[in-house]
């Protein structure tokens, strides 16, 4: 994470340099045309006041305008007694329940076909159970023994097809896992996408199962959406979609103490945690 910091700090330090420099050109332009002065500071006295003016800019806009240097917001309400936190970091360093999406055949294959490496549901299945598939496998079957699903012909890939926003509880170690479909998949070609209803559904369905397994642990729900499940909108609107349906569930009941979005540290440009505070306290 701190690189990604480390070079939006840097950028924005450049920008706002330059931009006082011009600005603190101006005003020292126009105080003198007014005053018919020939000069009120040394260059490097120009320099420093720009510098200090566009220090002072990144601190304003990173953590009160943009707000791209907050790691972290909490969102609170009168209405529930849940807090919801948005925060940039690494999901699985989280403590507490990790929400992953998967398609709606519950498929384990990382074959850069059914399922892609450079997905979260493929990074976690390669570093997690990358020698026992079938473990993994027989946790989902058991968990979801009891919900309806149809059978399709597939050539390849499991058969059975769950309703959008079925969850399936695992665990792995002291990682516990929500996986949760969100995709739907084509049989011919493999190919998966979802729309703004489909990432609804997936997480009033996730937030009803972790209701009954979370024991106040703290739920932790990825950007999803954003990746290969093909939405196809903005990431800041993906954070408010997943948001809505948090707040729409909550209020029905209670589902745990904590429930955190967690971002990837590579869109802290994308994404205003100034704003989601602003929009949703």
């Amino acid at each position: 994470m701190l690189k990604y910091y480390a070079k939006t700090i840097f950028l924005n330090l450049l920008y706002s340099f330059f931009t006082s420099l011009g600005v603190v050109w101006m005003l020292f332009e126009a105080y003198m045309s007014f005053t018919e002065s020939t000069s009120i500071v040394t260059y490097w006295q120009y320099i420093f006041i720009s510098a200090t003016v566009g220090l002072i800019w990144v601190l304003i806009d990173g953590f009160f305008k943009t707000g791209y240097l907050r790691k972290m917001t909490t969102i609170t309400s009168n209405g529930f007694d849940t807090n919801i936190v948005v925060k940039f970091g690494d999901l699985f360093k989280e403590d507490g329940w990790k929400a992953i999406a998967v398609n709606d055949f519950f498929d384990s294959q990382v074959d850069e076909k059914h399922i892609s490496s450079n997905t979260l549901h493929g990074y976690t299945l390669k570093t997690y159970w990358g020698g026992n598939i079938n473990e993994w496998d027989s946790q989902v079957a058991s968990d979801l023994s009891a919900i309806t699903s149809e059978t399709k012909r597939r050539t390849s890939g499991k058969k059975k097809l769950y309703p959008i926003g079925t969850t399936a509880s695992v665990s792995k170690g002291s990682m516990k896992m929500l996986f949760v479909a969100l995709t739907h998949t084509d049989i011919n070609n493999l190919e998966t996408k979802s729309d703004t209803v489909d990432l609804n559904h997936a997480i009033r369905g996730l937030l009803t199962k972790a209701r009954t397994v979370c024991a106040n642990e703290p739920l932790n729900i990825p950007l999803m959406g954003s990746g290969l499940s093909r939405i196809g909108i903005k990431n800041n609107i993906l954070v408010d979609l997943i948001l809505t349906a948090i707040f729409e569930e909550t209020k029905q009941s209670k589902i745990t103490n904590e429930i955190r979005i967690i971002l990837p540290s590579e869109k802290i440009n994308e994404i205003s945690l100034h704003h989601i505070q602003k929009d949703w306290s």
